[in-house]
């Protein structure tokens, strides 16, 4: 089966000039998926905008109200970081809107799995917050529509973005049906993420967190996957893996020093697909977050594409971080006494 991609220019109307989080990110990635040819290869599903029940999924009615009311009398500020403008209400709606068809459209078997090229970002939007350029949660409303509007019971996110989801964990700290994990540069914005944060009530345990020190790089995130990510997902069985994809962990991003390669994201993502095959019959959607380096940012995303259509010839031409990497080998053991994994 196909992979399927969800896209629309109003995505392209949310921007702020010398924003780091501007158009001129989701114009990198077209740029370089139509360099790659990447795009023909994919199958579109239709964009469109949620609804504000399936909004209210993760966020709370006054809050959307509040995001429609901002952008409706002409934008502005909803925190420092985070900007709106006339258009936001619309583009942030599409985004969550267009990720959840997409979701759906891989758990009823229309493509086999897909990437969400949607802006604003989401992961860092609470239940009533917007925060780190971030409107709604995309990617914890699309989890709940695969819970509400197809009755899966057990959903995992996967965050790499260098940031901690907070937002996603704030949703999902309490719902045993969705497992998240997120790995991040910590400490560092949002300041969450700590590895005592593990879910609560009948969801403890399916909260996982890897706060990491600045430029642990590829080695350390094989080790974090292979010998801690992959044995709880195996625990967990989850019916569908959503990606929140991030490509700030880049060793070149300006805002992050976490240290990974193209090469190395480019396995992440190859091995959340091979996740994804073994334990739910390959359906994964990955969906945009991070990432600030725009040459990085376009080869990281098409990279991502590649692996999800099955392909291997990743680009890297920047090459592996000129840093050395930390032992993260007691960080690890220490990680699977937390989370009850045997070595």
């Amino acid at each position: 089966m196909s992979t399927g991609y969800v896209y629309d220019p109003i995505f392209l109307k949310h921007t702020y000039r010398g924003h780091p989080e501007s158009a001129d990110r989701l114009h990198a990635i077209l740029r370089a998926l139509t360099e790659a040819g990447l795009q023909t290869a994919l199958t579109q599903i239709p964009a469109r905008a949620a609804t504000r029940d399936e909004l209210a999924y993760a966020h709370h009615p006054g809050y959307i109200a509040r995001v429609e009311e901002v952008s409706a009398r002409g934008g502005g500020h909803l925190d420092p970081d985070t900007y709106t403008t006339p258009h936001t209400y619309q583009a942030a709606a599409t985004a969550a809107g267009s990720l959840i068809d997409l979701t759906l459209a891989v758990v009823d078997g229309t493509v086999q799995n897909g990437f969400a090229l949607v802006r604003p970002p989401g992961h860092h939007a609470t239940p009533n917050r917007a925060m780190g350029f971030c409107l709604f949660c995309n990617v914890a409303i699309a989890a709940r529509a695969a819970q509400r509007q197809r009755g899966l019971q057990r959903v995992a996110i996967v965050d790499f973005d260098v940031h901690h989801g907070n937002g996603t964990q704030d949703i999902v700290y309490d719902d045993p049906g969705i497992f998240f994990c997120s790995s991040h540069q910590y400490p560092y914005y949002p300041g969450t993420g700590s590895l005592t944060e593990t879910g609560e009530g009948e969801a403890q345990g399916t909260v996982m967190n890897f706060p990491l020190k600045a430029g642990v790089g590829d080695e350390g995130f094989k080790a974090l996957y292979t010998e801690v990510l992959l044995p709880a997902l195996r625990r967990f069985q989850p019916q569908l893996i959503l990606v929140s994809a991030g490509y700030d962990a880049h060793w070149d991003d300006p805002l992050a020093q976490l240290g990974l390669s193209l090469a190395g994201m480019a396995w992440l993502s190859q091995t959340l697909v091979a996740a994804a095959d073994e334990l739910c019959d390959g359906k994964i959607v990955f969906t945009l977050e991070g990432g600030y380096n725009l040459h990085v940012l376009g080869n990281g995303v098409a990279n991502s594409i590649k692996a999800l259509l099955g392909r291997a010839d990743f680009a890297d031409p920047f090459g592996p971080s000129p840093w050395a990497e930390p032992d993260i080998r007691p960080f690890v053991q220490r990680l699977q006494t937390i989370h009850g994994l045997t070595p």
